[in-house]
């Protein structure tokens, strides 16, 4: 029978699930704590000059002592000069940071963003190298590897003796970090229907809000930065209980042509659902002999190569998700590293930024549900767009500054809005053999906005508002590409580029105005997706798509005839952070 069948009859939710959605969002939380804990670790606290029990120090208009200067002679007061004997930290508000450790202020103040900024470097090179590793060796073996090595460099980061040791040991922190949660996301769409998908699929989504809410309140309670960081471990350290629970991906076995192993993790998948009448064999090959098999399997391997991502049609689909992907990284930290600019007290101001990203996670599903993923999307970035610049034009003062707060907590609530359709839209497109790969290099280019969010912040000193001049242009041109993407609204996932090529024929907004036939007699469809065409010509002419048993290919006389020619990968789909 076909790979979603076999699924369906070995319980779609069952605990198989269940312990591959525990552990995507135990490193979900995991990601979360580690990507916005700079927030507060890397604080700047109110310093000046330390200048012993002199306290004759330089004050600024607003009549506090100035951070970085000190008279000369403080008798005469009338010449200063850079700090000569360090500096005094308030470290009431936010206790000791690495910012007060190491004295990162004044002519060093860019060094605290950008040991932030170095870290998501090792996410991008992280997230390109496991997209390739894991597409090649699977999911499960580079997970439970590079989770122990996380675990190690997490916990030497607490000890760090200084900046340097400090930022190299975050940045090799962020390329394990993507070697974890990359594949464990995609797993778990690996293991559900298309129908379960967006739902089941986004709850990692609102853990990542929820462990922020939470950090807020850790932060608060513990302000040394050693003890924080050693703390921000626990879920990985927990994961290190039940990661041997984790199975390998069905789905990638069979793009790989390893039949038999397929097999065997499809009846364990059963066995531990607790399915006693599960079919074996399930996963039947249909009309295929020996070296068929053989051939295809060799031609899968051959088109997983990441060179793939750069050839039509996949290299549309690569620059547009890329774009999107930089544009949601860039507008997110945009939003979520400047929340100890709002007025008020910062923990209280994280929780509440936090706090509206929950709703932002779960209204989209239902959204998506019923207006697909493209629609909604323009829609959202168009809107949070136009948000950024209401925050541009309007004055810091004005209604004492609430106005200017609950314009940024709406622009964040907009940009996480955005995240489950990009997630839907880029597992969705990318083919099953290209899929990680082309997830990870998305993700890579896409951490690029990641990377510039603290720097375009800094460079607000320079030129006001520069980055939120930047994240409006990257939205409005984000929205305008999308429409150049098929919507993915059931239809079949794309196995292979050839597949993909029908999507594109006939599912984009200019092909379904033309209403003409895609020409697709001379495309080249997998053996696996044979009735893929078929089921998308069946969409074009029925509005609200097929129905969920001509969408899995599953119903009860199928099931009972094991399959009725379709093949392991078909129906396939997929993917969601940040």
């Amino acid at each position: 029978m076909e790979i979603d069948a076999a699924l369906e009859r070995a319980k779609p939710l069952g605990r198989t699930q269940a312990a591959v959605l525990t552990t995507s969002s135990f490193f979900t939380v995991e990601i979360a704590w580690l990507i916005l804990s700079v927030v507060f670790i890397a604080e700047t606290p109110l310093h000046h000059c330390d200048v012993g029990t002199n306290t004759t120090l330089p004050e600024t208009e607003d009549n506090v002592y100035e951070s970085c200067e000190e008279f000369v002679d403080p008798e005469w007061k009338n010449e200063t000069m850079a700090c000569s004997d360090g500096w005094y930290y308030d470290t009431e508000l936010y206790g000791h940071s690495i910012v007060s450790e190491w004295d990162l202020v004044c002519d060093k103040d860019s060094l605290a963003g950008l040991s932030q900024s170095i870290m998501l470097a090792g996410f991008a090179l992280g997230a390109i190298i496991t997209g390739t590793i894991a597409d090649k060796y699977g999911r499960r073996l580079i997970t439970i590897v590079s989770l122990v090595i996380f675990n190690i460099l997490g916990i030497a980061v607490s000890f760090s003796p200084n900046y340097a040791t400090f930022v190299t040991l975050r940045f090799f922190l962020g390329i394990f970090s993507r070697a974890i949660q990359l594949p464990t996301l995609i797993l778990l769409f690996e293991y559900l229907l298309p129908k379960h998908r967006a739902t089941v699929g986004n709850a990692p989504g609102v853990l990542f809000t929820l462990g922020l809410m939470v950090m807020s309140g850790l932060a608060y309670w513990i302000r040394d930065w050693r003890q924080f960081h050693a703390l921000m471990m626990t879920p990985t350290i927990l994961a290190m209980t039940f990661i041997w629970l984790q199975p390998e991906s069905v789905r990638w076995l069979l793009s790989q042509g390893k039949y038999e192993e397929a097999e065997k993790w499809m009846q364990k998948c059963a066995k531990f659902n607790g399915v006693k009448d599960f079919p074996s064999p399930a996963l039947k090959l249909a009309n295929r002999n020996l070296e068929e098999t053989e051939g295809d399997s060799k031609d899968k391997k051959k088109g997983g190569s990441i060179t793939q991502l750069f050839k039509p049609p996949t290299l549309v689909a690569t620059l547009i998700i890329s774009w999107l992907w930089i544009t949601y990284a860039l507008v997110y930290f945009g939003f979520a590293l400047t929340t100890g600019t709002l007025a008020g007290d910062p923990y209280l101001n994280f929780f509440l930024s936090s706090l509206v990203e929950l709703p932002a996670r779960i209204l989209p599903l239902f959204i998506i549900e019923r207006f697909g993923r493209l629609i909604p999307l323009i829609s959202i970035l168009l809107s949070a767009g136009v948000c950024m610049i209401a925050i541009i034009v309007v004055p810091i003062d004005v209604a004492g500054g609430w106005l200017l707060s609950s314009l940024a907590l709406l622009g964040k609530f907009l940009t996480v809005c955005s995240y489950a359709a990009i997630t839907l839209v880029t597992s969705e497109l990318f083919p099953t053999t290209l899929r990680l790969a082309g997830m990870g290099f998305a993700q890579l280019i896409g951490n690029l906005g990641s990377i510039a969010s603290p720097i375009l912040i800094y460079l607000d000193k320079f030129v006001p508002d520069l980055s939120f001049m930047i994240m409006t242009a990257s939205a409005f041109l984000a929205a305008f590409l999308c429409l150049y993407l098929p919507e993915t609204k059931n239809t079949v996932q794309p196995e292979t580029p050839e597949d993909l090529q029908i999507l594109f024929d006939s599912k984009t907004l200019f092909s379904r105005l033309r209403k003409t036939q895609p020409p697709h007699d001379d495309v080249s469809i997998s053996t696996n997706q044979s009735k893929m065409e078929e089921k998308l010509e069946e969409n074009m002419t029925n509005e609200e798509g097929p129905n969920e048993n001509t969408m899995n290919g599953i119903n009860d006389e199928h099931i009972n005839e094991g399959g009725g020619g379709g093949g392991e990968n078909a129906g396939f789909e997929e993917d969601t952070n940040m």
